[in-house]
C-alpha cells in the first residue's frame, strides 16, 4: 500500500459521528457547500433533500419523482417523504454501526468509519468489500451526479439538453459527428429491413426494441419514437459474443483537466450484451469490463449484480462470454484509438464546459459511432487507475464556489 493511498484513506475516514451530524446539518438544513474533499460524500447525500421538489434533470424530474416513483400522487402528498429522507440522513450512523458489527467486533471501528464517510459506496454497493486503495480512489459517481443536479438547478447550462435523445441526435448532426442513420417510421417501413426503436423517455436501456419494417408499418402511434438503422458489431466482437448478441458499446468517460481546461480520458470500458437481448446495458444483465487505457485490452468483467457482491479476493467474474465460451480477457477492442478520439471530439464540440461525461460509442462494422452521452454516468470499475475521488471532488468544490459567486 503506497503512502499516497494510505494518506488519502486516512483523510477521507478521519471524521467521526459528531462530525457527520454537523455536516448533515450544514449541507441539508443550512444549504452550505463542501469545503474539503472528505466532506463531498456526505454533501452529495444531502443534495436530494435540498432540491426535493425542484427539477434536477433535463427531463424535468425531481428527486421527489425519482425517490417515490412507485407511489401514487395523492399518497406522495400525504406522506412526507422528504422529511423521512432527512430522518434517514440523521439515522445513518446507527445503520453504519449495525453494518459494522454484523461481521464481528474485530475491525468494526474501521468498517464504521468507512461507511460513515463514504455512504455512497456503502449504500449502492452494500454487499461489496472494497480495499483501502479502491475506497480512497474509487470514482465519485454519486457525488458527480449530485453535483450535476445542483449545477442544473443553479445554471441550466445548455449541455444538459444532451440528456434528451432527440436533442443529442440533433447536436451530433450539427457538429457532423457520426451516429446511426435515423428515419421516420414511415420512411423505415417503406425502405424495408431491421431497425432499433427507442423511446426517448425511458432510461437504462428500457424502451429500446428491435423492429422490422413490417412492425413499424403496423404501429398505431410512433410519435416521439427514434427509429435508427440496426448496426452490427465489428467482426472481431461477433466472433467472441455471437452474431445475435446486441451491439456492444465502448464507454469512454471524459473529464476536463483543471490545468489545460481540455477533456481527457478518465475511464474506458466495454459493455457486453447477452444472447437474445437488444441492449448491452448492465441494468439488464450485460457485462461491464474495464479496458486498459494504454493498450486497449479488455479486462475480466463483472455484472451489476456480481459487482455488488464482489470481495477483495475476487474482483472479476467473467473472462469469457457466458453464451459462447470464447475468452475476451486480454483481447484488444476494435476501433480503440478511433473510439477514444471520437469521445474527446464530441466533448470539445458539444459541451466543453461539462466536468465529466460518459460517452457510449458503438463498435460497429464500419467504424465507431456515437449512441448517446450520459450526464449522470456510473461505472463498475474494480481497478481505479488514478486518484479519481480526490481529483473529481476537488473540481466539484471549485465549481460549486464558482456557481455561488455567479
Amino acid at each position: 500500500m503506497s503512502q499516497d493511498v494510505s494518506a488519502a484513506y486516512e483523510r477521507i475516514t478521519r471524521a467521526g459521528t459528531i462530525a457527520y451530524w454537523w455536516r448533515v446539518l450544514r449541507f441539508a438544513l443550512l444549504g452550505r457547500d463542501p469545503q474539503r474533499v472528505d466532506e463531498v460524500s456526505v454533501w452529495a447525500l444531502c443534495v436530494p433533500f435540498r432540491l426535493w421538489n425542484r427539477p434536477c434533470r433535463y427531463s424535468g424530474k425531481t428527486f421527489g419523482d425519482l425517490y417515490s416513483s412507485g407511489a401514487k400522487r395523492p399518497l406522495r402528498w400525504l406522506l412526507p417523504l422528504r422529511w423521512v429522507y432527512l430522518l434517514f440522513l440523521f439515522w445513518w450512523p446507527l445503520v453504519a454501526l449495525f453494518r459494522a458489527i454484523r461481521h464481528g467486533f474485530r475491525g468494526a471501528g474501521d468498517r464504521y468509519r468507512r461507511d460513515l464517510s463514504r455512504p455512497d459506496l456503502a449504500l449502492f454497493h452494500n454487499k461489496s468489500e472494497f480495499s483501502q486503495r479502491e475506497f480512497a480512489w474509487m470514482r465519485p459517481d454519486y457525488a458527480l451526479g449530485m453535483f450535476y443536479a445542483v449545477e442544473f438547478d443553479r445554471t441550466k447550462k445548455p449541455f444538459f439538453a444532451l440528456d434528451g435523445k432527440h436533442e443529442f441526435a440533433e447536436a451530433c448532426a450539427r457538429a457532423a459527428l457520426p451516429m446511426p442513420k435515423a428515419f421516420s417510421s414511415q420512411e423505415a417501413a417503406a425502405r424495408g429491413g431491421e431497425y432499433i426503436v427507442k423511446n426517448p423517455t425511458a432510461d437504462l436501456g428500457y424502451g429500446v426494441f428491435a423492429a422490422s419494417a413490417k412492425d413499424l408499418s403496423e404501429l398505431e402511434d410512433s410519435t416521439g419514437l427514434i427509429v435508427q438503422e440496426r448496426l452490427r458489431n465489428h467482426r472481431a466482437l461477433r466472433e467472441m459474443f455471437s452474431d445475435d448478441a446486441p451491439l456492444s458499446t465502448f464507454r469512454v468517460t471524459t473529464v476536463v483537466d483543471p490545468s489545460s481546461k481540455k477533456p481527457v480520458i478518465w475511464r474506458t470500458s466495454i459493455r457486453i450484451g447477452r444472447k437474445g437481448s437488444v441492449v448491452d446495458n448492465t441494468a439488464q444483465g450485460g457485462i461491464w469490463s474495464q479496458i486498459n487505457r494504454e493498450t486497449g485490452e479488455i479486462y475480466a468483467g463483472v455484472t451489476k449484480k456480481s459487482f455488488n457482491k464482489r470481495t477483495k479476493s475476487t474482483p472479476g467474474t467473467y473472462s469469457a462470454h457466458p453464451d459462447t465460451g470464447v475468452t475476451f480477457e486480454g483481447v484488444k477492442i476494435p476501433w480503440w484509438q478511433e473510439g477514444r478520439a471520437l469521445a474527446l471530439e464530441a466533448h470539445e464540440k458539444l459541451c466543453p464546459d461539462a466536468l465529466t461525461l460518459g460517452w457510449d460509442v458503438a463498435l460497429a462494422e464500419d467504424g465507431p459511432v456515437l449512441l448517446e452521452v450520459n450526464v449522470w454516468t456510473t461505472v463498475y470499475d474494480y481497478d481505479p487507475p488514478d486518484d479519481a475521488f480526490s481529483l473529481g471532488c476537488d473540481e466539484i468544490i471549485r465549481r460549486l464556489r464558482e456557481t455561488h459567486r455567479g
